[in-house]
């Protein structure tokens, strides 16, 4: 079971960071007129429980591309004093698609952190909605191709042990060819950035999320499912969400009012969790 046993005290004081970081970041985006949803879990959250599933530990948003980028770019500008955006533009060890806004001087890293140059701080995962061909042979490409870079990022910095034999033999002979080679992470970043500009398409249908790798494919949405936006309760803020958010929490949950089995519930499994100044 993926659970780290939180006491409540614990759980709540970090949700109310993240809740806290997910305030300023949302000041953020309307100061800048950006464009911002809340994502998975936590979609589901503000939806099923009008905030954090109770057992959940992080708190997602997602954006469009263009959106996704400006904020980088803004948010990179000027310093802050308070949070550090931790991405490929950042750190040269950073592997993931993803960005984190984090709070300085906090941890919650997980057993890979060893193997980087960085730490992690307490933080909110920023996901990223990329244009899809509407090309069925284009599409299949694209899907396969952006899995694969999802994979190699990885691959080019950690080794992860917690996986079947066959699957861990692979990968880890993946991660030594990549260090044979001298393949960075934000070599490889870079990379798949123009491949997915390549198919940048105002007019594409469909969009996908390369990070949210399902089998053999990233998560693909309707783009007309975040058209429009509404605002739902979350915790004590509003926030917002899809307005065909029924159509994305089933794609990724199935009967998503539906409590999972406790065995199913999941969290991250941290190594090294601390609030610094934030501790009560």
């Amino acid at each position: 079971m993926k659970y780290t046993e939180y006491d409540d005290k614990t759980l709540k004081h970090l949700q109310s960071l993240e809740l806290m970081i997910l305030k300023d970041f949302i000041k953020f985006c309307e100061k800048n007129n950006l464009t911002y949803y809340i994502y998975a879990g936590s979609m589901l959250g503000a939806i099923r429980h009008n905030g954090f599933i109770p057992w959940d530990d992080d708190l997602d948003v997602v954006m469009f591309r263009d959106d996704y980028e400006r904020f980088k770019k803004v948010f990179l500008a000027s310093p802050n004093e308070k949070y550090k955006l931790l991405s490929s533009e950042t750190e040269d060890d950073y592997f993931h698609t993803l960005s984190k806004l984090m709070l300085k001087d906090t941890l919650f890293e997980e057993k890979w952190v060893d193997q980087v140059d960085f730490h992690v701080g307490i933080n909110i995962d920023i996901f990223v909605l990329d244009d899809l061909s509407d090309d069925n042979f284009k599409r299949n490409y694209q899907l396969k191709k952006a899995f694969l870079y999802n994979k190699l990022l990885i691959m080019s910095k950690i080794k992860l042990d917690d996986l079947p034999f066959l699957t861990k033999t692979i990968t880890h002979l993946g991660h030594y060819i990549l260090k044979l080679f001298r393949v960075k992470p934000s070599t490889l970043h870079k990379r798949c950035l123009n491949f997915l500009m390549k198919y940048k398409n105002p007019n594409s249908r469909h969009v996908f999320d390369i990070s949210a790798t399902a089998e053999e494919y990233p998560q693909i949405y309707l783009k007309d499912d975040f058209k429009d936006i509404i605002k739902v309760k979350f915790e004590d803020i509003e926030v917002n969400v899809p307005k065909n958010y029924d159509n994305i929490l089933k794609s990724l949950y199935g009967d998503y009012m539906q409590l999972p089995p406790e065995e199913d519930r999941y969290n991250h499994i941290t190594e090294h969790l601390d609030f610094g100044p934030y501790a009560d």
